[in-house]
C-alpha cells in the first residue's frame, strides 16, 4: 500500500510540475502572429467579476478584433497551472479559445494582459531579475521604470495592428 501510496503521489506532483512549459520565442512579433492565428477570440474587454477560487471571471467584449460581438458577456476560465491568469478587474486584452457555448478559455502561455499592467502577464516580456552588479536603488527603479513603459507601448502597438488587420 505505501509503494501505491509513493506512486499516486509522485504522479501528482510531476504532473502538476510539467503542466506549463512556456518557451520563450525569439521576439515579440512572434508570439504575436502566434496568438493571431491559434486564438478563435480576441478583443479588448472589460472583467465585470473574478472568482479565484474556481479560477474563473466574467468579461465584457468592448472592441473586437476576431470571432466574437462587441457588449456580449463572456465567462471565462484561467488554466490553473498557466498563466496569464486574470486576476484584477480592468480593461485587459484577451486572446481565447471557445470551451463550450459561453465559456472560453484564456491561451496558456500567451498575451493576454491588462492594460493596468502588461508587464506582470506576458512570460516573455516579464520585467527581468536584476543582476547583482552594485547598482544603486534608483537606478534599479529606472530600469524597472523604463520596461514597464515598454511593455505599455508594446500593448498599444499591438493594439494598433489589431485595429488595421480588423479593418
Amino acid at each position: 500500500m505505501k509503494i501505491l501510496t509513493i506512486i499516486f503521489w509522485t504522479f501528482l506532483i510531476s504532473s502538476k510540475s510539467l503542466a506549463c512549459d512556456c518557451k520563450i520565442p525569439n521576439s515579440l512579433k512572434e508570439i504575436q502572429n502566434r496568438e493571431f492565428t491559434e486564438s478563435k477570440y480576441i478583443f479588448i474587454g472589460e472583467i465585470l467579476k473574478i472568482n479565484s477560487k474556481k479560477n474563473t471571471f466574467e468579461i465584457k467584449v468592448i472592441e473586437s478584433f476576431k470571432g466574437v460581438l462587441n457588449g456580449k458577456i463572456y465567462r471565462g476560465i484561467n488554466n490553473q497551472w498557466c498563466g496569464p491568469v486574470i486576476d484584477k478587474s480592468g480593461k485587459w486584452l484577451i486572446y481565447a479559445n471557445r470551451k463550450s457555448d459561453n465559456l472560453i478559455q484564456i491561451r496558456t502561455c500567451g498575451l493576454t494582459r491588462s492594460f493596468k499592467n502588461p508587464e506582470k502577464n506576458i512570460p516573455s516580456t516579464r520585467v527581468p531579475d536584476l543582476p547583482p552588479v552594485k547598482q544603486s536603488k534608483s537606478q534599479n527603479m529606472k530600469i524597472q521604470t523604463n520596461w514597464k513603459l515598454k511593455d505599455k507601448s508594446d500593448l498599444e502597438n499591438e493594439i494598433a495592428e489589431l485595429r488595421k488587420i480588423n479593418k
